[in-house]
């Protein structure tokens, strides 16, 4: 891929391995690795169970001197990593990394913290109770759910005509005034929740049947060439950490607090309570924290193909592998 085209996936991108043999277990680690990670935004509780991990010294004892980095508005972790600045990273959606892969950038996913995508539309119109009634209504979004909103209408044959989409930001105050009649958001958000009161309605894009992974793990081709190893050990220190933020709520919070700036105790509380029940699904009873169904996967590649937003076809083969997930005994099954 020329550097011109590169730069300009980049910019759309901000606004929108191998098995082996033995199971990793308990074990001695040796010389200590060193792996950094970019997260998707900044540091905030929704990425309790990986600070819990750092501070617990979990990644230590598997041999990872681990350090996360924060992203934000300007950070693009795919970049960052594909350009090998970053040894891993963690994205807020799949679709992301659907796009990178195929617009030539040699990333893949290894594993997911969420197993529903927490994005949602939300509603105080008592008449809205399916994505049908979306017609004739007005449909406030951010910049970067465009795609998901085209999905929706795609998905429901909705006249196109008759649903009116405007970008309104981050701001819940034209729905409460009834600028809008749906916006979107993510439930996990305690704050974004409660300013828009009690009685809004979500419907998750999960339930709608477009489905995402968000939080999810991934490096280059050429780390789960040579590193597998280490992608084994760190998915194995990060279950540790995500199961006992879940099970130690509060105190997960305090650890977080330690790492990230400018938060309120009480709203990151309320956040990580909204957000544990995303962990854990069916597939995880069975499979375990972190799971990926390669089904998920060409879902969504069909339907960010069938936008027309695709610059190249790309599989699940091409952009996820369980092959490190099946190597890491003993992650939690709930």
């Amino acid at each position: 891929m020329s550097s011109l085209s590169r730069r300009a996936f980049l910019g759309r991108a901000s606004v929108v391995t191998l098995a082996l043999t033995r199971p990793l277990a308990p074990w001695v680690a040796s010389a200590a690795q060193n792996v950094n990670m970019r997260l998707g935004w900044l540091a905030n509780a929704q990425y309790a169970g990986d600070f819990v991990a750092l501070e617990k010294g979990w990644f230590k004892e598997r041999g990872i001197e681990l350090k996360i980095e924060p992203g934000g508005p300007s950070i693009d972790p795919i970049s960052l990593t594909a350009a090998g600045s970053s040894t891993l990273g963690n994205v807020a959606s799949i679709a992301a990394l659907i796009l990178a892969r195929s617009n030539g950038l040699p990333v893949k996913a290894f594993g997911t913290a969420l197993q529903r995508h927490p994005f949602a539309f939300i509603t105080l119109d008592k008449s809205i109770n399916s994505p049908k009634d979306f017609v004739g209504k007005k449909i406030g979004i951010q910049a970067t759910a465009r795609p998901l909103i085209n999905a929706v209408i795609a998905k429901y044959h909705l006249p196109r005509d008759q649903v009116q989409v405007q970008v309104i930001g981050s701001d819940t105050l034209p729905l409460k005034t009834g600028q809008v009649d749906v916006i979107t958001r993510w439930v996990i958000d305690a704050p974004q929740m409660a300013a828009v009161g009690p009685d809004a309605k979500a419907f998750l894009l999960w339930d709608m049947g477009i489905r995402l992974y968000a939080f999810t793990y991934f490096t280059t081709d050429e780390v789960l060439k040579t590193r597998s190893d280490m992608l084994g050990d760190f998915l194995g220190a990060s279950a540790k950490g995500w199961e006992w933020a879940a099970d130690h709520q509060e105190e997960a919070v305090d650890i977080v607090l330690k790492y990230a700036k400018d938060l309120k105790r009480d709203l990151e509380i309320a956040t990580w309570k909204r957000e544990t029940p995303f962990l854990w699904s069916d597939r995880t009873k069975t499979n375990g924290w972190a799971w990926m169904e390669a089904a998920v996967w060409d879902d969504a590649i069909k339907v960010y193909s069938d936008l027309g937003l695709l610059k190249a076809p790309v599989t699940s083969k091409d952009t996820m592998t369980q092959d490190i997930l099946q190597r890491v005994d003993g992650r939690p099954k709930r």
